[in-house]
Parts: C-alpha cells; structure tokens; sequence
C-alpha cells in the first residue's frame, strides 16, 4: 500500500504544473463545475466502457486531468486535500467518443431542392459537450479555417466544447451536390490538397460521394505517407474498391453502400443507390462475403443511424424540448420537412433500406469488425449535436439489437480505437485522461438514461450539462 500511495503522489507531482497552468476564460468558466486538483468520485455505479457489467460501490480517483486510482470504495485511500463526490449510486462512465459530427446544420432551399449548409461555430461544440461527447471527429467541414479556429480555442480553453479530431474539407470529384465542396478533377489534386490541408493542421480526411477510384486511391496513399487516417462516404466507389485501396474506415454503416446495385457502372453513382440497399438480402453469401472482406483488410465502420432515420415513416415526432433548441428558420425548415416525410404512409425504400443496414451493421460486429458511431447533424435538419448523438446510441440498441453495454462500448472504446487514442481515452483506467460523465440513472440498462447526464469531465475539468444546454436555447441556426 504504501508503494502505491507512494506512486499516487508522485503522479500528483509531476502532473501538477501543467494541470494548475490550464487557463479558461470568463465565459468558459460559467459552465465549470468542479476544477480540483484531485477529486474523488465515491459510491459509483462504474460502467468502464469495455463492455463489461456495471460495478456498484466504485470509487474513481482523479488528478490533475487523469485517472489515478480505481476501485472498490472500501479499499480507497482519499488524499488529503481531495475534492470528494458521493455519487449515491449515480453512474459514472467513459466521456463518448463520437466520429461522425460536424459544425454544421442543413440548410436546403425547400423550394429548390438544392442542397446548402449552415456553419455553427458557437451552438454546436456546446450541445456535443452537453450531450457528454468529450471526443469528436468531425467527418469534413464547409469551413476549414472556423473548424481549425474552433478546436484551437476549446484548446485553449477560450470556449466550452470537446476535444477535437479536425477532418480537412471532403475530397470530392466531380459534379458534388453542395456548393461549399471543392471538385478534384485528377489524383495529382488529391495529392496536393492532402498535403496542403494537412499543412494547415488537420489531422484526417474524407472522401465524399462523386470522388473516382484513382483520385480515391491517390489521396488514402498521400494520407498514409503522411501518417494520418481517412474514411468516406461512397457512391461512386464500392467499399469492396475502397477497402481494396486500403482505406481505414467508411461512414453510414452499409447504407452508403453500391457494391449490390445492379446499375453500378465504373467510377459512377448508381441511380438506384438506396434500393440496392433496400433490396439487400442480409442472408445472402454475398453479403457475407462483403463483411468478411471488410474485416479482414481491417476497414472499420461507423453507424450513423440517426440521421437516417430522419428519412424513414416511423421516425419519432420531435419533442418540444428539442423543439425549443432551435432557431425559427431553422425550426420551420426542419418540421416542413419532417411533415413531408410522415405524409407518405406506405413503407418506403427508406424504411426497408434502414432496416437492413442496421441488420449488416450488427452482422458486421458480431463477425469480428470494428464499429464506431457518429451522429452526422445534416439530413432532414432535426439531427443535432447532443439530441443527435445521443439518439445515435439508442438506435445501436434499439435498430441493431446490441445491449446498452456494447452500445455504450461502441460509443467509447470502439472510438478511441479507431482514432488511435485508447492509451489515453475511452475506458475508465489508471492513467487514462479524466473523460467522465456522471449520469442520474443507468445507461448499462436503459440506453436512455445518457439522456440523463449532470457533468461531463474533460480532462479531469467537471462541466454543468443543463448550464450548458440552456446556452444555447432558442439559437440552433443563428451561430
């Protein structure tokens, strides 16, 4: 014992300069809740994000933003000085890690149908705090150098909000259906905006929808020369192609998938795109055949069935308290389109292709791969960031058939693994980053009750969620 206490204040030693050097700003510091050198967490229900069953009577040390000691509260030893929380059997779980977000909303022209997006510098990094998102990737951008400032200021504690994976603008080919997307018309531009958006400090990239196979091809090698990661959201490119080139993770589970349209010709999208997948026999040898493929070149995969849902006919209607978050415009946009949808009343190729997708994104774990989750506020406009992830979460349990323990995995562990960062987040373990949320239920077995989050640790610095939920009110869509 006296070895490990020994070990406990010597990590306090060498940590404490740069924890007591964090500054934050005036208006970052209406939101913190708690920012103590140690704290300890006692009489914790403990969900570690490994998938294993919640422990009662836990007791989580933290100092100076890391994970110092966790056990049994009976055998804890509380530093003198420490800042000491009785949960009362509240949860206490891994802070999420989401890879699929963005700072921007949809914002589509209702008469024209033609596609636009609204950037959200301020509303958004507060909703994925809120919500407990502690990490995020943000999957492309519309403006680079707001997303670069952003991260740099959360950074540097200017503003509340998570820590931040900048994905560089999407790499697109020709003929993109968003006026903000730059078109590559050879691989020699790939190349070159890889390395010119890594140079800028972006640090993953995505390919997007019209992007051909030799320009595909082009930018996975010049990321991988530059020892970055990127992932895409296909059309033109199979994912068999993709996992072929040897591409590291591909977006919206399978339902962003053409390898079974039956109109799919080279390097083009497919008309019939969404009924392919709609018409997918899960049972099939191919479709076995495709997930094996996937696994084995190690390609992993990220469900973003939230923002699909915005699309089918069972979609649920929106609450008045998500309702209440948003800005007019954005509001009006959102529920004229929700009430076109919900007009339709026989099943649509939404609704079949949503149900299969969720079926081959549970086959595809299950066999061995590795899936991720991400919440993609775009769609129908009613997706956003802390609403949207943890909705995201619920459908893993609720469309895919996963228990709230390996839903919860998935949105912690699962994610740092693939961003590379589960020496450092993603599971509650001595030596990890401080990335806590204290929740007044228990997600491990109702989903649900992440919705009812109090504080979210980052970096061992407590959060009030509602403080930062009421923020924002009223203002998603102005900024």
């Amino acid at each position: 014992m006296t070895k490990i206490f020994f070990s406990f204040i010597s990590v306090c030693f060498l940590t404490a300069t740069a924890f007591s050097q964090s500054t934050f700003s005036t208006e970052t510091k209406k939101y913190i809740e708690y920012y103590d050198s140690i704290t300890v967490f006692k009489n914790a229900l403990l969900i570690d994000g490994k998938g294993n069953t919640a422990k009662p009577h836990q007791t989580v040390i933290i100092s100076q933003g890391k994970i110092s000691w966790v056990g049994d509260d009976v055998k804890v030893n509380i530093p003198k000085g420490a800042k000491t929380i009785d949960l009362n059997g509240k949860a206490l779980m891994p802070g999420l890690v989401m890879l699929h977000e963005h700072m921007y909303i949809s914002a589509h022209s209702m008469e024209t149908r033609q596609a636009n997006a609204r950037q959200l510098p301020v509303t958004f990094p507060r909703l994925y705090l809120a919500a407990g998102a502690t990490t995020i990737r943000t999957a492309g951008n519309i403006e680079p150098y707001s997303d670069i400032s952003i991260k740099r200021d959360i950074d540097a504690g200017k503003y509340p909000g998570p820590s931040i994976e900048a994905t560089a603008p999407y790499l697109e080919g020709n003929g993109s259906i968003f006026p903000q997307m730059n078109e590559l018309k050879k691989p020699e531009d790939a190349i070159a905006f890889v390395n010119y958006w890594s140079d800028q400090g972006f640090t993953s990239f995505k390919g997007y929808m019209a992007i051909d196979k030799p320009t595909l091809k082009a930018a996975i090698d010049a990321v991988h020369k530059r020892k970055l990661k990127i992932t895409a959201h296909l059309c033109a490119v199979t994912y068999r192609e993709a996992a072929e080139m040897g591409i590291d993770q591909l977006e919206h589970g399978f339902l962003a998938c053409t390898d079974f349209s039956k109109e799919k010709k080279e390097n083009e999208c497919p008309a019939d795109a969404e009924q392919s997948v709609a018409d997918i026999n899960t049972k099939s040898d191919s479709v076995k055949n495709l997930l094996q493929f996937l696994i084995d070149k190690k390609t992993i995969i990220t469900s973003t069935l939230a923002v699909f849902e915005g699309y089918t006919s069972a979609q649920p209607a929106p609450s008045p308290e998500l309702l209440s978050y948003f800005s007019p415009d954005s509001r009006d946009f959102y529920l004229k389109l929700f009430a076109r949808i919900k007009s339709v009343t026989a099943p649509t190729s939404d609704d079949k292709a949503f149900v299969n997708g969720a079926k081959m994104e549970k086959m595809f774990y299950d066999m061995g791969g590795l899936l991720t989750v991400g919440t993609d506020p775009t769609g129908n406009g009613g997706t956003i960031p802390g609403f949207g992830n943890w909705r995201a979460i619920e459908l893993l349990v609720e469309a895919d058939g996963f228990t709230p323990l390996e839903a919860i995995k998935i949105a912690t562990l699962n994610g740092a693994i693939a961003l590379g960062f589960d020496k450092n987040i993603g599971t509650i373990e001595t030596g990890k980053s401080a990335d806590l949320l204290i929740i007044d239920g228990d997600p491990s077995t109702n989903i649900s009750d992440l919705r009812k989050v109090e504080t979210v640790f980052r970096n061992g610095v407590g959060y009030n969620s509602k403080k930062l939920f009421e923020s924002v009110k009223g203002k998603v869509g102005f900024n």
